[in-house]
């Protein structure tokens, strides 16, 4: 197989990888678009440290309880690529050496919770209440939206649902506890906006999460380790 075979073969499984990525977001047009970028070896990368504000336009998880978000960007050269893990960032304050990794979206899950609706109506004996807690893309729902169904920023809702009646045995069935919805709604929110770990081709974007105690007055700054050689992005 030739050199020229087996570049369109890489190209074709590449663009197949980035069809596929389950996560991400639209990246800006450049690399400056950021308010840090830098490049190495042809790949440009940019990234901002999201504000309180910014967070609470973005996600419907209260993402500020627990960790500080890094948007960040690639734009690998031209019929090239950079493969993208996790394991090769870290957010560190300014002058440090050492710093935090990034945390998965099954790990952040467990320790954010989501306000539970409260019913409009009072609990009565013979009624029983539900709710349903997960999470959709923005715009899957189209003009057949539930009106019980209410969402915040196109992702996390919370379905409440009632009924009659007593069970066999003579025990009321209280509501279900919304505790585990309300985890796999935050983990498939965290992960879909989440910078993709793939092989990529084309630009790519997302959210890289570090469970930070606070800000720092000093600032803070993203280190990308691209094989042996490092990237240093200063945020403020």
């Amino acid at each position: 197989m030739n050199a020229r075979k087996c570049l369109i073969i890489a190209l074709m499984f590449g663009s197949f990888s980035i069809a596929q990525a389950p996560h991400g977001i639209a990246p800006h047009p450049d690399a400056g678009s950021y308010s840090a970028h830098a490049g190495q070896d042809g790949v440009q990368v940019g990234a901002s440290l999201l504000t309180h504000k910014d967070l609470k336009k973005i996600f419907a998880t209260d993402v500020n309880q627990c960790c500080l978000v890094v948007e960040v960007a690639f734009y690998p050269p031209k019929d090239n690529f950079v493969k993208l893990s996790l394991d090769d960032f870290m957010l560190r304050e300014t002058g440090m050496d050492v710093g935090t990794r990034p945390s998965s979206a099954e790990v952040l899950a467990a320790r954010l919770e989501i306000r539970p609706v409260r019913p409009d109506r009072e609990h009565t004996p013979g009624v029983t209440g539900g709710s349903e807690i997960g999470y959709e893309r923005a715009g899957s729902t189209g003009g057949n939206q539930d009106p019980t169904q209410r969402t915040n920023r196109g992702g996390i809702y919370q379905r409440e649902s009632v009924g009659v009646g007593v069970p066999i045995g003579g025990k009321q069935r209280g509501p279900e506890g919304p505790a585990e919805g309300n985890r796999r709604a935050i983990q498939a929110e965290l992960q879909e906006k989440g910078l993709p770990e793939v092989s990529a081709w084309e630009p790519v974007a997302g959210y890289l999460y570090f469970s930070v105690p606070k800000k720092s007055k000093n600032g803070y700054e993203l280190v990308y380790m691209m094989g042996d050689k490092k990237v240093v992005l200063p945020l403020k």
